[in-house]
C-alpha cells in the first residue's frame, strides 16, 4: 500500500486520478500543506539562524560540522568581497563593508580596528600602529622610540607555577604561595631575624627591675632604665 505523501505527490503529478465531485477541495488542501511547508521551512531556516548567532564558535559533533561550514562559506565571501575593494583600489572595513581612509586605524562607521598595511621596508609602531620606515630610530607620527625594549630578565621564578618577579624582597609566589627560587635555580635564604636577648634593666630612681630587651623607661616613675651590666661597671 502507497504511502500518504507518495499518494499526494501522485495526485499532484497527475498519475492518481482525483473524483471530480471533491477536486476542488482536493487542491485546496493541497494548497494549504504546500503553503505551510514552504512556512516550516522557513522557521527551521530562522532556527537554524539563531542556533548560529548563539554558538559560532561551535565546531565539535554534527551541528558543530555545520557551523563550521558556514563559517568557512562566510569567510570566502568576505574576502571575495575585499578582494574586490582592493581591485578597485579601495579600502572597505570588514566588519560593515563602510568604505574608509586607505590609511584610517579605525573605521568612520562602526569604529572596527582597520589592518595597517605594512610595505616592504616599513615596520609598524608598537605605540600608535603607523607604518614607518625600518630602521629609524623615532617614530615619525608619534614620536615614540622604536628601539627594542629589553626587559629585564625576572631575578626569581617559581619552580611550581612559573611566577616570575624582579622584586629582591619577595620570598614567596603570589600564586601558589612555594618558595621562589634564584635566576639560577638556588633556592631563596630566608633572611634571619637578629634577635636581641634579653636582658635585666632597672630604674636608678625607684629600683623597679624588668628583663625585657623592648622596656626603655620605667613602669612606675617613668624614668629612663638602664641596663644592669652597665651598673656594674
Amino acid at each position: 500500500m502507497a504511502h500518504l505523501d507518495d499518494f499526494i505527490k501522485g495526485i499532484i503529478n497527475g498519475e492518481i486520478p482525483t473524483p471530480s465531485a471533491n477536486a476542488a477541495e482536493i487542491q485546496t488542501l493541497i494548497d494549504t500543506i504546500g503553503a505551510e511547508e514552504d512556512a516550516v521551512k522557513g522557521e527551521y531556516s530562522k532556527i537554524g539562524e539563531l542556533y548560529y548567532k548563539l554558538h559560532s564558535d561551535r565546531t565539535d559533533g554534527e551541528l558543530g560540522a555545520l557551523v563550521k561550514g558556514v563559517n568557512g562559506s562566510k569567510k570566502k565571501i568576505l574576502d571575495s568581497k575585499m578582494r574586490i575593494g582592493a581591485l578597485l583600489d579601495l579600502t572597505f572595513c570588514e566588519a560593515c563593508g563602510e568604505q574608509v581612509d586607505e590609511d584610517a586605524l579605525f573605521c568612520n562607521n562602526c569604529g572596527a580596528k582597520m589592518p595597517v598595511k605594512v610595505l616592504p621596508g616599513m615596520v609598524l609602531c608598537k605605540h600608535c600602529n603607523k607604518a614607518v620606515r625600518e630602521g629609524i630610530k623615532f617614530c615619525t607620527n608619534c614620536g615614540h622610540s622604536m628601539i627594542e625594549e629589553v626587559k629585564p630578565k625576572a631575578l626569581k621564578e617559581c619552580a611550581n607555577c612559573g611566577f616570575t618577579t624582579n622584586d629582591p624582597d619577595k620570598m614567596f609566589c603570589d600564586d601558589c604561595g612555594r618558595r621562589l627560587v634564584m635566576e639560577g635555580g638556588d633556592p631563596i635564604e630566608e633572611e634571619k631575624e637578629v634577635v636581641k636577648e634579653p636582658t635585666r634593666k632597672v630604674c636608678t630612681n625607684c629600683g623597679f627591675s624588668i628583663f625585657d630587651a623592648e622596656t626603655m623607661f620605667c613602669n612606675d616613675c617613668g624614668r629612663r632604665l638602664v641596663e644592669e651590666s652597665e651598673l656594674n661597671k
